[in-house]
């Protein structure tokens, strides 16, 4: 199964997938979409092969020979990847999809639908599953620590339990329409937060400092297989390591969020009233519509981009050999005293 619908001279919408992840991940990514992509949405297919080798070059080409496909023998990370698909991208609607995600039917009839009658709403998010239909994601919460969660205490619910759209702090970019205008306003993804995490919660507060509004669309679903792309150990240190950055860069901000106290019922109804309050306040707006970037499609310097990425890269990598030398030092027993 193909996507080999010519690619839209006029799209409406400009599908990303940054892929990093294993091939067959990608492969059964652009099969989903093959089999459920919209016939009455123009759109077009952007693809961004990170660390690039010649098996995913030629599932890219087999699954989807009308796309765009950009070929990276380095490492662009996430932001890195997706800004450079925007450069490339001539839809109104930008949908970020990870290569280790699968769409369901209706996926991106939904997101668009939202987008077109909420127009204070800067990006939309939909329902993540887990590839055997548990709930991943439905939505996600940004705490006064820049700790995240999702909209539920302990063991996820069923997806029946979010079914109504609604406001979030952030969705994730498993699955997330972002207004071309919108991202444009807000200077794109921060390839600082590199090669990933908090890209997505960054992306979103910026978004809301311009007066946009982030919504979750449960009709909008996914399945993903989280973590495809990174070990276990590596990503917790990226998680923690991106964390401050954003704190650092949003410590004004997030004074306003709540503090998170564990399993506190209360502390999730207050995070979820007042994201819900920050929508009705732009709605209420009226005519007051979010402001918007340019409607010129940004350039984009490949040159200045990899200065920049090769900077990302170097500071993460120096991040990472300065907590493994911590953990060995703590390891290293103390020297004998002799006598």
């Amino acid at each position: 199964m193909t996507i080999d619908r010519p690619q839209s001279a006029e799209p409406l919408v400009s599908i990303i997938i940054p892929a990093t992840a294993a091939a067959d991940f990608l492969r059964r990514c652009l099969h989903s979409l093959a089999r459920f992509a919209p016939a009455d949405i123009p759109f077009e297919t952007i693809i961004i092969l990170n660390n690039a080798t010649a098996e995913k070059e030629e599932i890219a080409k087999n699954a989807a020979p009308a796309a765009r496909i950009v070929s990276s023998l380095d490492n662009l990370g996430l932001a890195g990847a997706g800004n450079r698909g925007r450069a490339l991208a001539r839809g109104r609607y930008l949908i970020l999809l990870h290569d280790d995600a699968e769409i369901e039917a209706g996926w991106m009839e939904a997101l668009v639908e939202t987008a077109e009658n909420h127009p204070e709403a800067g990006a939309v998010g939909g329902m993540v599953l887990y590839p055997d239909g548990a709930l991943q994601n439905a939505g996600m919460i940004l705490w006064r620590d820049a700790t995240t969660s999702p909209p539920w205490i302990g063991e996820p619910p069923p997806p029946t339990a979010f079914a109504e759209l609604r406001a979030a702090d952030y969705c994730g970019t498993s699955s997330l329409l972002v207004r071309a205008s919108a991202w444009d306003a807000i200077g794109g993804l921060d390839e600082r937060f590199y090669p990933l995490y908090y890209v997505d919660v960054d992306l979103s507060m910026a978004l809301r400092k311009r007066g946009f509004v982030v919504l979750y669309q449960p009709r909008s679903v996914i399945r993903h297989h989280r973590g495809a792309s990174a070990n276990a150990q590596f990503r917790l240190f990226l998680a923690r390591r991106n964390r401050t950055l954003f704190q650092q860069k949003w410590d004004r901000e997030l004074h306003d969020h709540e503090p998170r106290e564990s399993a506190s019922p209360e502390a999730l109804k207050q995070a979820l009233a007042r994201a819900e309050a920050f929508a009705q306040a732009r709605r209420s707006a009226g005519t007051a519509r979010a402001e918007t970037g340019s409607e010129r499609r940004p350039s984009l310097d490949v040159g200045l981009q990899e200065q920049r990425l090769l900077r990302s890269r170097c500071a993460m990598q120096q991040a990472y050999i300065e907590e493994l030398e911590a953990e060995l030092r703590l390891l290293k027993p103390e020297p004998l005293i002799r006598r």
